[in-house]
């Protein structure tokens, strides 16, 4: 089968991406509403874009009322927010962390996840969360008819629990971590089989 993608619409399109570029790692980002309260919501659009600067990227569009999404419009006014990786434990916190709230109210009201302020990071973080980085707003682009935002963030600090830790390494151990991925539809996987495969010189 052949698709003509300037003859789709963007529903058709979506699920197409949705279904086809998978799995997709999820940014579970929180930030600070106006009242001072905090949102919290997933994106799957999301990855690394660079690490001189330290950039991550996620795309944000608009709630169903046409309005701005919550994370994206506290981004833009005060340029913080703190990016967690998810583990398989925290998936039904996660999911519904995406239940669409009138933008006063916070999703922590729903939700039984600890906060902790850590040295460095402007924002508290989810304890829970295996990993958490702390971020500072690098750039917003719009893109499209939407339009869609592009939120640049750059990593100013990070926490990874001790148990992922390889010192010998210098890294997380991936299958340890078992972070939770984005596919199409209503499902969510988890990491599967690792291979390892020396890079040609």
């Amino acid at each position: 089968m052949h698709l003509n993608l300037t003859e789709q619409d963007k529903s058709e399109i979506y699920r197409l991406f949705t279904h086809t570029v998978v799995p997709r790692p999820i940014a579970w980002v929180l930030t600070e509403n106006e009242n001072g309260t905090y949102n919290l919501a997933p994106f799957s659009y999301f990855n690394v874009i660079s690490s001189d600067p330290a950039l991550l990227m996620f795309s944000a569009g608009h709630k169903r009322d046409g309005s701005k999404k919550d994370s994206w419009r506290n981004i833009e006014r005060n340029g913080k927010a703190v990016v967690h990786i998810a583990d398989v434990s925290l998936m039904d916190a996660l999911n519904e962390s995406a239940r669409g709230l009138p933008a006063e109210v916070s999703e922590f009201e729903n939700l039984n996840l600890p906060l902790v302020q850590d040295e460095g990071f402007d924002l508290p973080r989810i304890e829970g969360a295996p990993v958490a980085y702390n971020t500072k707003r690098y750039d917003i682009h719009l893109l499209g008819n939407g339009p869609q935002a592009v939120i640049y963030l750059e990593a100013t600090a990070a926490f990874v629990n001790d148990r992922l830790w390889l010192d010998d390494e210098k890294r997380v151990d991936e299958a340890k971590l078992a972070p939770l991925a984005r596919l199409g539809g209503e499902r969510y996987s988890e990491l599967g089989p690792i291979h390892t495969l020396a890079r040609p010189s």
